[in-house]
């Protein structure tokens, strides 16, 4: 019998008709080498197939709701041409594990979890 697709674990945010792009947008900001600004995250959205016709002020509302989420955090601003500053976007700690635990089934993680990992589990989730 085939082994089951991992289906990682099911998070809100990656749920619904916005997690396509919330997820496309944590990842481009994760393989990113520079903190990106919003305009730059909808360049980079439009490059992926299926993305291209993906209006730039459907990705700056998906950010705001990430930033308010904290899964992307400012690092910074830049001046833009008309010179007005922009603000500078990174994946932070949350949305880096967010995108691992989309990954990631837990269920299966729990019976197969070498004893080392389960102590290491334990000791950052106490209680």
């Amino acid at each position: 019998m085939a082994e089951e697709e991992d289906k990682g674990t099911p998070l809100k945010l990656f749920s619904g008709k916005e997690e396509p792009l919330n997820r496309l947008i944590l990842q481009i900001l994760r393989n990113s080498k520079q903190p990106l600004t919003k305009y730059e995250t909808a360049l980079e959205v439009r490059h992926v197939p299926d993305f291209t016709h993906t209006d730039k002020n459907t990705v700056y509302r998906r950010m705001d709701a990430l930033h308010k989420q904290d899964l992307i955090s400012i690092v910074g601003e830049k001046p833009t041409q008309p010179g007005w500053p922009t603000e500078l976007y990174i994946i932070n700690d949350r949305g880096t594990a967010a995108l691992k635990l989309d990954k990631r089934n837990i269920e299966r993680w729990v019976l197969t979890a070498s004893q080392d990992e389960m102590r290491e589990f334990n000791g950052i989730y106490p209680g």
